[in-house]
């Protein structure tokens, strides 16, 4: 799991395992130390260039299985169910 990865999801799971996204980027500095350029506003969506960085990872991350989309902005962790018969 990729750096950013990590701390978007140590953010959901400290936020009880489901969480929106402007909840995920106020937890998301108790995980990253932000730059000045993480800070800076973006001519897209007028928003800081961080913003951007988490909805790209999240994007990946629920194609990979690791999240959920839940409702608009809104994600969870997938838990996955070991068959007790496996492994």
């Amino acid at each position: 799991m990729e750096y950013w990865e990590m701390a978007i999801y140590q953010s959901i799971e400290s936020l009880g395992r489901e969480a929106c996204l402007q909840e995920i980027y106020n937890r998301l500095s108790d995980f990253i130390d932000f730059t000045e350029r993480h800070l800076r506003m973006t001519k897209w969506g007028e928003r800081p260039a961080y913003q951007h960085i988490v909805r790209s990872y999240i994007s990946n991350m629920c194609q990979s299985g690791l999240l959920c989309r839940t409702s608009r902005g809104c994600y969870t962790i997938i838990e996955y169910k070991i068959n007790e018969n496996q492994g």
